[in-house]
């Protein structure tokens, strides 16, 4: 689908309310169902990534960025959610990622808090105006001692955090090595090159993952339930190719957005002139 073929299907849906979100969803959408960009004969199926898969997962745990995943892998997806290409393989969160979640040092203990730069902490609440899907820092930093005195765990570079309560979906890529409070359950890629992708899926399947959410005070998805997640997982070089069409895609709609306020400001203030006439 080319840039003139989404904008002259689409640029109905924009004028009515709620459309350019709307459009947003679609654009996800198609990426993770395999119908936004072309299947390329030369590229390796998903299924030889699996292999790869569990070599990075090993190498994570031999440098100890990550501790022995707690979750099970290797969960088969007996129950594909949708179609998707021939290349693409099906498979559970646990099976490219570690689920990592986070902790609150005691807010009593100044010695856990540093009030300058230190261990950037994140929490949900400083996701919900992010300019970019990379985050680097919150509102508050903790010190390595209360890292160590509470359930706050490092997160490397390029990890994928997914608010799972108040609220879930959320969702944003390490620019730097950071931690999080308990509200998140986090991927950590056992290839790297996943991760854009990987936030990608999320952004998509947030609302689903919400509506399966359980609780009573509010609504939260556990670890177990989060790492067996079906995911469908495309060759990594049509990852790639997906995240460029996404970008080039959501710059439209972002251009579209600014244009359609535009109009609507320009509406409202001939109206106004026109009354003020009369």
């Amino acid at each position: 689908m080319t840039p003139g073929e989404f904008i002259e299907v689409f640029d109905t849906v924009a004028e009515a309310p709620g459309g350019v979100e709307r459009l947003r969803e679609l654009v996800l959408q198609l990426a993770v169902q395999g119908r936004l960009v072309r299947q390329e004969p030369d590229d390796e199926p998903a299924g030889r990534l699996i292999a790869e898969l569990e070599g990075g997962k090993q190498r994570l745990l031999l440098e100890k960025v990550i501790t022995k995943p707690r979750y099970p892998s290797g969960v088969s997806v007996v129950q594909e959610p949708f179609e998707v290409p021939e290349t693409w393989q099906w498979l559970r969160l646990s099976d490219v990622s570690a689920i990592v979640g986070g902790g609150t040092p005691r807010s009593s203990e100044s010695s856990f808090w540093s009030d300058e730069q230190d261990i950037p902490w994140i929490t949900p609440a400083d996701m919900r105006k992010q300019p970019s899907r990379y985050i680097s820092r919150g509102a508050r930093d903790i010190t390595s001692e209360g890292l160590n005195r509470s359930s706050a765990q490092m997160l490397p570079i390029g990890s994928v955090l997914f608010s799972s309560r108040a609220p879930i979906g959320h969702v944003g890529i390490a620019a730097n090595p950071l931690s999080t409070n308990q509200g998140f359950k986090s991927c950590v890629p056992y290839i790297p090159a996943m991760s854009e992708y990987l936030y990608i899926f999320l952004r998509q399947a947030g609302p689903d993952i919400n509506a399966q959410a359980t609780g009573t005070t509010f609504k939260e998805i556990s670890g177990k339930d989060f790492a067996l997640i079906s995911i469908p997982i495309p060759p990594l070089a049509e990852q790639h190719r997906i995240v460029a069409k996404v970008d080039e895609l959501m710059g439209l709609i972002d251009r579209l957005e600014q244009h359609l306020v535009a109009k609507r400001e320009y509406h409202e203030a001939f109206a106004a002139a026109a009354v003020h006439h009369l």
